[in-house]
């Protein structure tokens, strides 16, 4: 009997303890090891609410700083447009700031505000996302426009005339972001009718690539004639710092979200 019982106490990984007679030790060792690993699960679990505070305070400071640079970015470019009685490329410096810079930036940040959660509901925190990134498409491509037709009227004008528009890396990047955007558009809409996970993916997708290549399109657009007649060079500089920070301090929730969200799927297609 005393051999049953080693052996069985072995199998669950107490043998020194079974291998004396005293029953009380064993009693004491057993609650021991239970209080160990209750130790440990708490331990862990502390550890893994301090990660998810940190990056909840983390995400937060990014938010607060994007939110900063977005509207003094624009509200600068506004600012100067303004002040130019929006003729020439100032209507277009216009239009494609408050589009792409601001509702476009603040249409990826107001989606995964817990504060608007709170106040309006997912709903309506959804209806908003959606009428910011509508507004970012319809007023860029107004700016778009405006730049285009300046340019056909220019050629017309003097057929002769070099006009280049779409070539340089400023007009390159940003129609590249607009055909995103407008799949980002076309992608978010069902959305509201039904769920489905490859269109979610897209969707993301289409919206991150969007603003990041809108916001290149805007770094190149401090080197045009048109900033360095308006602005100083140091001034330029820390447009594209700014604009840079921002770029980084908007999109790194949500992309955290999309590699998640690939990564999850690739697990499951390999089985893990």
């Amino acid at each position: 009997m005393e051999n049953k019982v080693m052996q069985g106490c072995s199998a669950s990984g107490l043998r020194d303890v079974c291998e004396s007679t005293n029953l009380l030790d064993y009693i004491g060792t057993v609650v021991d090891q239970i209080e160990n690993n209750a130790t440990i699960d708490n331990a862990a679990f502390r550890l893994n609410k301090l990660d998810a505070s940190s990056a909840r305070y983390y995400f937060g400071f990014c938010a607060i700083i994007s939110h900063v640079l977005l509207a003094g970015i624009t509200l600068v470019v506004v600012h100067k447009c303004v002040s130019l009685k929006m003729v020439h490329t100032a209507g277009h410096a216009f239009y494609c700031t408050v589009a792409f810079v601001f509702l476009l930036g603040e249409a990826l940040l107001v989606r995964h505000s817990r504060v608007l959660e709170m106040w309006l509901g997912l709903f309506n925190v959804d209806l908003l996302h959606s009428a910011l990134g509508l507004l970012a498409f319809g007023i860029g491509i107004v700016g778009v426009g405006i730049k285009t037709w300046q340019k056909r009227e220019r050629k017309r004008e003097d057929p002769s005339a070099t006009v280049k528009h779409f070539r340089s890396n400023h007009g390159f990047f940003g129609i590249v972001g607009c055909a995103l955007l407008l799949g980002c558009v076309l992608s978010g809409l069902p959305l509201y009718f039904y769920t489905n996970k490859s269109l979610q993916i897209i969707h993301r997708f289409c919206a991150l690539s969007s603003f990041a290549t809108l916001m290149i399109s805007q770094m190149f657009s401090y080197n045009t004639g048109f900033a360095r007649r308006q602005w100083k060079a140091h001034h330029i500089r820390l447009f594209k710092l700014f604009t840079f920070i921002v770029t980084i301090t908007t999109i790194n929730y949500e992309f955290r979200r999309f590699v998640r969200e690939i990564l999850t799927i690739i697990s499951e297609k390999l089985g893990y």
